[in-house]
């Protein structure tokens, strides 16, 4: 049987045209060529040939999303260990030498709970300002938070000698638990984002 004209040019009908020896299975959604097996690429339903493929897929949509931000609560860190480290100025305790202003700063309870509270304001600052790892400012900050709460817990409860203790404890354990938050919020966050996701 005599090459037709067509034959011989290479582009017989249903042929691949980047192989022409070979049958096409499948037409370019975008150009209408004949594509074989090996060069119709499946794209989102559609074939699609070696040359029509960096167009098509430079609008495709990104295949995973990305996770979702660690949230920024440094301020209430901030602003708990701050209130604790305001309230030092006052008295802690009333009755006795303990109980003027600053005494807070005094060998006691409330030393511990001013100190880590002084950390826990610095330490927040500066992640405030340029974040790190997401673990550490959380550990940290539930950390000293824990520290100062306890501190004040401990000097309400024991005050120093002939004194009482004043209402500035309970509220240096309440801004503790402010600057707790923070790091908590944060350590949800993580625990979240390993969490695999519900299929």
């Amino acid at each position: 049987m005599a090459e037709t004209e067509l034959d011989r040019a290479g582009t017989r009908p249903s042929r691949c045209v980047h192989h022409p020896a070979v049958a096409g299975v499948a037409t370019c959604a975008e150009c209408g060529a004949q594509l074989c097996i090996t060069c119709a690429v499946p794209v989102r339903g559609r074939a699609i040939g070696p040359e029509c493929l960096g167009k098509v897929l430079q609008d495709a949509p990104p295949s995973t999303t990305a996770p979702p931000p660690i949230p920024r609560t440094d301020l209430l860190a901030v602003v708990g260990f701050g209130l604790v480290v305001g309230l030092s100025v006052l008295p802690w305790t009333k009755f006795g030498d303990s109980s003027g202003l600053l005494r807070a700063w005094t060998l006691h309870w409330s030393l511990l709970a001013v100190v880590a509270a002084v950390v826990g304001l610095g330490a927040a600052v500066a992640t405030w300002r340029r974040p790190r790892d997401p673990r550490v400012e959380a550990a940290s900050q539930v950390g000293l938070a824990l520290v100062v709460g306890i501190a004040a817990f401990l000097h309400y409860q024991r005050p120093p000698p002939l004194s009482a203790p004043s209402l500035m404890p309970v509220l240096a354990m309440l801004a503790a638990g402010l600057a707790a938050t923070s790091g908590i919020i944060k350590a949800g966050a993580m625990i979240r984002l390993r969490r695999p996701a519900a299929v």
